[in-house]
């Protein structure tokens, strides 16, 4: 039986792709109820550090949650993260083909299940369009200072 959880898009990118894009549904537990929401996972090759994942089921269009790229691949070998945004390999106690997303907030937090192997081979995708170690050479650093000195 297929897992309800893992929906896998069609239009999955070719390896090497230069701005890789996963969307699937994942479980969310908020409060101890479960829910599946619809996300896509973004990678930009001039944002080289970052990942974006959407609710694309979200009633309101919010902004997409950003991640570090080297923490979700981390993630999912051994927990990382510290802070607002946690991520925990598979195991045998919550899944052992799902990865964890723990998103900490002021007063709430929620934990997204999601497919470790799809997640994974995307984001060997991403490492395909911007090597790790390169990234510095893709930030366009004058861009960002004249951003955050305009207050946008």
């Amino acid at each position: 039986m297929r897992d309800p959880v893992t929906s896998w898009n069609e239009t999955r990118p070719a390896r090497g792709d230069l701005c890789p894009r996963l969307t699937l549904t994942v479980l969310v537990l908020v409060d101890g109820e479960a829910v599946p929401f619809h996300t896509r996972f973004d990678y930009d090759r001039d944002d080289p550090l970052a990942v974006r994942m959407a609710f694309l089921d979200a009633p309101d269009p919010a902004r997409p949650w950003v991640f570090s790229r080297d923490l979700l691949y981390a993630g999912l070998h051994a927990p990382a993260g510290d802070g607002a945004v946690r991520v925990r390999p598979p195991c045998r106690c919550h899944s052992p083909t799902m990865a964890r997303i723990l998103l900490h907030g002021g007063r709430s937090a929620a934990a997204l299940y999601v497919p470790a192997a799809e997640l994974h081979d995307w984001l060997e995708g991403t490492y395909a369009a911007v090597r790790a170690g390169e990234e510095a050479s893709r930030l366009r650093v004058d861009d960002m200072l004249r951003r955050l000195v305009r207050g946008g």
